[in-house]
């Protein structure tokens, strides 16, 4: 056996042939390979503890790798073949587990379709746009708290706060799907910490709703489009109903419309449902049911276009139809001096009215489909209000 140095690796022969080192205090197993077309490689054989199995594993090329870096990183390896450890073997367990991006494409496939359509929009695009660049390529189990932290760092510093907590949680939810197909013991996202976001809230008045329909009865009379929107806009506004809710409602869903209506809604069309696999029923008003009417009256005057169409707005709950209804929220809610509501903040408004009206928590919860108390608890302060009025009452007719 060789003394291994730089120089003897430089001018060794090709040939098909491992040369041990000899130098003293070499770790056992240390050698270089030649292969027949010249290739010079170092090299660490060893046995696996236990089951007596012999393996080599490349350090590196010579190169790239002096001698004595060489000899330093196998004395390492052979530290860890001592205390019963098998490198080789780790480092191809390591290669055959899976990228976070393909943990992606599985999730994608598998519980991505059971989401709302929005919401797979945004799950797709911030997966595009933060996570793959800088966790896809990773190995599954090697990412860190570090990690996921640095991310959130990166996305916050742009100043987009909310979307660096939204990209936590989505990285929070494919690894913990990772742990329900044992790909990881544990979540790398857990622990990382949110910033801090401000809740908007924004809660129409009397005298802005009044704007708002006077401006919708306007556009009805248009036809078209103007009328789909108009009464998509109302029914969201009298029922507390999210958009994809209002733009897929469905004629098999609507019950007793000619007297106590109440429209069902299938658990796999609803946020919660989804979530708990129950119904939401929700029981329409007589100004949501006047609205139904007549366009079931006009429907039925045109039964042979739509016998077979379910949807109670033409195209259902699809992009197309969303793009439309929020071009003309737009227009809609500028004629009204709307300009800061969003279209979600007709749900919002939907609440503050019933609270006002001196309907509990839960019963507010129950209307809107929320499945947790918490997520209800956003209108604690409506409440308190609504109650604190209550007390004045009392109040003046105990001093009267």
């Amino acid at each position: 056996m060789p003394l291994l140095t730089n120089k003897f690796a430089k001018i060794a022969a090709a040939a098909d042939k491992v040369f041990f080192d000899s130098t003293e205090g070499s770790p056992k197993g240390f050698g270089l390979r030649v292969t027949r077309n010249g290739a010079k490689t170092w090299v660490f054989g060893y046995r696996v503890k236990g089951t007596g199995r012999q393996r080599r594993m490349v350090i590196g090329d010579v190169g790239a790798w002096p001698v004595g870096e060489a000899r330093k990183r196998a004395a390492e390896l052979r530290r860890e073949v001592d205390m019963g450890g098998d490198p080789q073997g780790a480092r191809a367990r390591l290669q055959a587990e899976p990228s976070v991006g393909e943990v992606w494409d599985r999730y994608a496939a598998e519980a991505l379709p059971n989401l709302a359509s929005t919401t797979q929009g945004e799950y797709r695009a911030m997966w595009r746009d933060h996570i793959a660049p800088v966790l896809g390529k990773k190995k599954v189990t090697e990412v860190t708290r570090t990690d996921v932290e640095r991310l959130h760092r990166q996305i916050t510093a742009t100043g987009r706060t909310r979307r660096a907590n939204s990209v936590r949680s989505l990285v929070s939810t494919v690894f913990r799907q990772a742990m329900t197909w044992e790909m990881r013991s544990d979540n790398p996202a857990v622990g990382v910490k949110r910033n801090v976001e401000h809740q908007r809230e924004r809660f129409l008045s009397v005298e802005e709703v009044g704007r708002l329909l006077a401006e919708i009865e306007k556009r009805r009379v248009f036809g078209g489009h103007w009328r789909d929107s108009c009464d998509k806009i109302e029914l969201a506004l009298l029922t507390g109903a999210r958009r994809g809710e209002v733009l897929g409602m469905q004629w098999p869903h609507i019950e007793n419309l000619d007297a106590a209506a109440t429209w069902v809604l299938p658990s796999t069309v609803t946020k919660e449902g989804k979530r708990t696999g129950r119904t939401k029923r929700l029981p329409l008003s007589a100004g949501a049911i006047a609205v139904l009417k007549r366009r079931r009256d006009e429907r039925e005057a045109t039964a042979v276009v739509h016998l077979h169409d379910d949807a109670v707005f033409r195209g259902g709950n699809t992009k197309a139809g969303a793009n439309e209804l929020e071009a003309d929220w737009f227009v809609l809610r500028a004629a009204a001096r709307l300009d800061d509501v969003r279209f979600h903040d007709l749900r919002h408004s939907f609440a503050s009215f019933a609270i006002a009206e001196g309907l509990s928590l839960h019963i507010v919860g129950k209307l809107l489909g929320h499945s947790r108390a918490t997520t209800t608890d956003r209108y604690a302060h409506l409440s308190d209000q609504s109650m604190r009025a209550a007390t004045e009452l009392v109040d003046r007719k105990v001093r009267r």
